[in-house]
C-alpha cells in the first residue's frame, strides 16, 4: 500500500528542484555581462522507484517517488574552448610583430624628406652642384653640411632601433614574469576546485579565463583529470606547466634563445627581436656601402676622405665627417655605385612594407577567426536573456504546481487525521 505521506515527498522534492532551478536562472540573469561566465543549469533525473504490489501474481509494481537534483554544472563545449586558445596564440603572436613591424617603419620613416633615402639625395646633389662649380666654397661646405646631416639621420635611427631591442627584451621579460604568475594562479584554482569538490563553477570560470590569457602568450595544452583539477602543458613539446598544484616555470632566458617553441606573445616577441637585429644589420651595410661609395678612411685630415669610419670593423655609431677634408681633392664614387647603395636602401624600405602589411592582414584574418569562433562559443555557453526569462517562468509554473501538490496533499491528511473520526 502507497504511504499517505508519500504525496508529501513528492511535493518537497518538486519544489527543491523547482527552488533550485529559479535560483540558477536567477544567478545566469545576474551575471548576464560578466566576462568569462559561463551558464549553470540544473541536471536532474528521477529519483528510485518504489515497488509495491499490485495484485497481479507475483509481480510487482513500480510507484515513482518525484526528482532529485544530480548536479548543477557550467555549460561549456571543450572542442570551442581549444579553439579560442589556438586563435588567441596564434592572434597574439602576429600582434606582437606586427606592433614592432609598425614601430620600425616609423623609425625607418619613408617616404619623406627627412629620411634617409632624403639625406642620401642630398649629399649626392651637393657633389654633383661642386661638379659644376669646383671653385665654389659654399658648395663644398654644403657637401660637409649635407654628410653630417646624412650622418645624423643614419645614426638616429640605429639608435632608436637599439632601444627597440631593448624594448622587446623588457617586454620578453616582463611577459613571461606574466605567464608564471597565470601558471601560479592556475594552480591555486587546481588545489581549492579539489577540495571543494570538481563542480566548483565559479572557482572553474576563473581558471578557464586565466587559461585564455596565457594561451594570448603562450602555446599550450589542456587537460582536465577526474578530480577536476587542469594540467598544463606546452602544445609544442608537452613540457610540463603544471600538474596539480604544482608548477614548473619558465625563464626569460629559455623564452629568448628559444621563442618558437613557446608559440603566442612569447614567440611574436622572440622573431621580432630578430626581425628588429635584421633591419639594424641591413641598415648599418647600406650606410657604409654609401659612405664608402663617398669616399671612407679610418684617420681625418686634409687629405683624407669626406668620411671617417672603420671599414674593416664597421660601427655606424662611430661614423663622423672629416671636416678637415678637401672636397676639391676627393674623388667621390662614380654615379653607378651610390646609385646602388640608394638601390639597396629602397630595397630594405619595400621589404619592409611587405612584411608590415602581410602582419596587418594576418591580425585582421585571426582577429576575425578568433571572433567567430568566440561568437559560436558564447551561443553555447553564454547567457541568453530571452531563454533565462522563458526558464524562469517554466520554472516558476513547476515550482507552482508542485506547491499546489503539497496543499492538496495536506488536505487530504486533514481529512484521514481530523475528520474521519468524527
Amino acid at each position: 500500500m502507497v504511504s499517505t505521506f508519500h504525496g508529501l515527498e513528492l511535493g518537497k522534492r518538486g519544489l527543491s528542484v523547482g527552488q533550485a532551478s529559479i535560483a540558477t536562472t536567477g544567478q545566469n540573469i545576474a551575471n548576464v555581462n560578466t566576462k568569462g561566465y559561463s551558464r549553470q543549469q540544473v541536471n536532474s533525473s528521477s529519483s528510485p522507484s518504489l515497488d509495491i504490489w499490485t495484485g497481479q501474481g507475483a509481480h510487482t509494481g513500480q510507484l515513482g517517488t518525484g526528482v532529485t537534483i544530480d548536479s548543477i554544472t557550467r555549460v561549456r563545449d571543450r572542442f570551442l574552448d581549444q579553439q579560442v586558445r589556438d586563435h588567441s596564440e596564434t592572434l597574439g603572436q602576429w600582434q606582437a610583430k606586427q606592433a614592432t613591424l609598425d614601430r620600425l617603419e616609423t623609425i625607418v620613416n619613408e617616404p619623406s624628406d627627412s629620411g634617409l633615402s632624403s639625406a642620401m639625395d642630398g649629399l649626392k646633389n651637393a657633389w654633383q652642384d661642386l661638379a659644376n662649380e669646383p671653385d665654389s666654397l659654399s658648395a663644398q661646405a654644403v657637401v660637409k653640411e649635407r654628410a653630417q646631416g646624412f650622418i645624423d639621420v643614419a645614426q638616429s635611427m640605429n639608435k632608436s632601433l637599439d632601444s627597440l631591442k631593448s624594448e622587446l627584451t623588457q617586454q620578453s621579460t616582463e611577459t613571461v614574469a606574466e605567464a608564471n604568475g597565470y601558471l601560479k594562479q592556475i594552480a591555486e584554482l587546481n588545489k581549492s576546485i579539489v577540495r571543494d569538490g570538481s563542480q566548483s563553477n565559479d572557482l572553474k570560470d576563473k581558471r578557464d579565463a586565466l587559461v585564455e590569457d596565457l594561451s594570448k602568450l603562450m602555446s599550450v595544452k589542456v587537460e582536465e583529470k577526474a578530480n577536476g583539477s587542469y594540467s598544463i602543458s606546452l602544445a609544442s613539446n608537452n613540457q610540463a606547466l603544471v600538474t596539480g598544484e604544482a608548477v614548473s616555470e619558465i625563464t626569460a632566458e629559455d623564452a629568448t634563445n628559444t621563442p618558437q617553441k613557446f608559440g603566442g606573445k612569447l614567440a611574436g616577441l622572440g622573431e621580432s627581436l630578430n626581425t628588429a637585429t635584421k633591419y639594424q644589420t641591413n641598415l648599418t651595410t647600406v650606410v657604409r656601402d654609401f659612405v664608402q661609395a663617398n669616399g671612407m678612411s679610418g684617420t681625418g685630415g686634409k687629405d683624407q676622405a669626406l668620411f671617417i669610419g672603420d671599414a674593416a670593423n664597421f660601427k655606424l655609431s662611430e661614423l663622423k665627417v672629416n671636416y678637415e677634408a678637401d672636397p676639391l681633392e676627393q674623388q667621390a664614387a662614380t654615379g653607378k655605385t651610390i646609385a646602388a647603395a640608394q638601390s639597396d636602401f629602397r630595397k630594405l624600405v619595400s621589404q619592409l612594407g611587405v612584411e608590415s602589411q602581410s602582419a596587418t592582414n594576418s591580425v585582421a584574418n585571426h582577429s576575425a577567426a578568433l571572433q567567430a569562433t568566440e561568437n559560436r562559443r558564447q551561443s553555447v555557453t553564454g547567457v541568453s536573456l530571452d531563454e533565462e526569462m522563458a526558464n524562469l517562468i517554466k520554472y516558476q509554473h513547476s515550482y507552482n504546481a508542485a506547491a499546489r501538490l503539497v496543499s492538496m496533499t495536506d488536505q487530504m491528511l486533514d481529512t484521514i487525521i481530523n475528520r474521519m473520526g468524527s
